[in-house]
């Protein structure tokens, strides 16, 4: 089949030439960055089989046509059994970024110290795996926790988690793009520390509790780049937060997962989150996932 009748079957409407469509691509609106904005500009290689962007980049087929139908991904899969898939994109030339680090990154102070304790972690435990350091004073980012996002051992990100509770504070903070040297939802948070299994959350307090195998999309919204790092894993559990929202979006993400080879499955807990829950029931949670790992 051509990806122009799948076009045709889902309602999708397209170009052929015109707009920014040139002599072998097929154009359709990307739901990505102009969803109905009829200005077609992303691009589907009818030589290569990929889907390019000219504003945004890359996607993967399967999960673009999903995007725009809202379609179950069993039924946009069937549809494109017939076609060669491809997650081979284009080389995208990208601008190299420099790491900016926010003002006041010092080791952890009491008030730091004592609003872990509280929590139940092990400062010094955290300090050593996690790399984690405190804000003090600061003009921006006063009395945080500094959470470096590492890729391959490198920090290339970071993301920052207020100590007071208070209704009126954002409690997670990152690097805006001109910050980090990676945009950090590209990548899963604790992804250097996992094999062939892992328990996919929502922030780094729930793979901080959880442990190593444990990564977070830093938010219940995932990108496109970060679910494509998950397909790498055999194993994926899905283990977002104990409440309705969140819940739809981690159903959402298993659906689109199951498509791809290896096991995925959803796991509610009885807390309210992984980093709320008690000793015993994240000791069931690395039993039954990571038993298999090295």
């Amino acid at each position: 089949m051509k990806f122009t009748e799948i076009l045709q079957q889902l309602n999708i409407p397209y170009k052929t030439e015109g707009n920014h469509c040139r002599p072998g691509w097929v154009n359709i609106d990307c739901p990505f960055c102009g969803k109905d904005s009829q200005k077609y500009h992303l691009g589907y290689s009818i030589e290569d089989n990929y889907l390019n962007c000219w504003r945004c980049g890359p996607h993967p087929i399967l999960l673009t046509l999903i995007e725009i139908t809202e379609l179950p991904s069993q039924k946009i899969k069937k549809l494109l059994d017939g076609l060669e898939q491809s997650i081979q994109f284009t080389k995208k030339e990208t601008p190299k970024r420099k790491l900016i680090f926010p003002k006041g990154v010092n080791k952890l102070e009491r008030p730091h110290l004592r609003y872990l304790y509280e929590r139940g972690f092990y400062p010094e435990e955290l300090e050593k795996l996690w790399r984690i350091k405190g804000i003090s004073i600061s003009s921006r980012l006063s009395w945080r926790i500094f959470i470096p996002i590492i890729y391959h051992g490198r920090t290339v990100s970071w993301t920052t988690r207020s100590i007071s509770d208070s209704p009126n504070i954002t409690r997670y903070i990152s690097a805006s793009l001109i910050e980090e040297s990676i945009p950090h939802k590209s990548l899963l948070y604790g992804e250097d520390y996992a094999h062939k299994s892992i328990i996919i959350t929502e922030g780094p307090f729930d793979v901080w509790r959880i442990g190593p195998g444990a990564v977070a999309t830093l938010g219940i919204g995932y990108s496109n780049e970060q679910l494509l790092r998950m397909t790498k894993h055999n194993k994926r559990i899905v283990c977002f937060d104990n409440e309705k929202t969140a819940q739809i979006r981690a159903k959402k993400l298993c659906d689109n997962l199951s498509v791809f080879p290896g096991e995925t499955t959803n796991i509610q807990l009885d807390a309210k989150d992984a980093a709320e829950a008690s000793p015993k029931e994240i000791e069931l949670l690395r039993g039954c996932i990571l038993r298999d790992e090295p």
